[in-house]
């Protein structure tokens, strides 16, 4: 017999003194948790390390079915030969300058795109050694089934090697 009380969302085995514990209450819980987390997992897409100078960071997504994702996050590390604005191209049109890149090496990146019904649309922030530059950005031409690239590019300055970047997504 399982349990005199149940928790509210998972509906998970919740004991009273005079209830029985069972370990198979405890491995069909197991098996619920397992399922509810994978169900919202955060799912590594794509990512590197640069081993030689870029102007660019490229990533293909013909391969992703990305209707089944509420979200991607970039995370970028970036080494850049020189201080330079960072932008956000979607389908090969820009979307999106995202702040100044040191080239310190001490500045980081991380761009969300929330896959929208009518669009694409995100923030990013970019935390550095002299605080942190944020903002939002918004792509309503493209939507989740027709998002097929994103590229990062340093304006006039390059990505250096060493670079890295990873590319995760959000499943719904």
């Amino acid at each position: 017999m399982a349990s005199t009380n149940k928790t509210t969302h998972l509906n998970l085995n919740q004991w009273i003194a005079s209830d029985p514990v069972l370990r198979s209450d405890f491995n069909f819980d197991n098996s619920k948790i397992d399922a509810a987390v994978n169900a919202r997992a955060l799912v590594r897409l794509a990512g590197g390390s640069l081993t030689a100078a870029a102007s660019q960071i490229s990533v293909d997504l013909t391969d992703y079915d990305l209707t089944q994702y509420m979200e991607l996050q970039l995370y970028v590390s970036p080494v850049t030969s020189a201080s330079a604005s960072a932008t956000l191209s979607v389908n090969g049109a820009a979307a999106a300058t995202l702040g100044s890149l040191t080239a310190d090496g001490v500045q980081g990146l991380i761009v969300h795109l929330c896959l929208l019904p009518g669009g694409v649309g995100g923030f990013w922030f970019a935390p550095g050694a002299t605080g942190t530059s944020s903002g939002t950005f918004r792509v309503t031409s493209v939507t989740a089934s027709g998002l097929t690239s994103l590229t990062l590019a340093c304006g006039s300055a390059a990505f250096q090697s060493g670079t890295g970047w990873a590319l995760y997504g959000v499943k719904k």
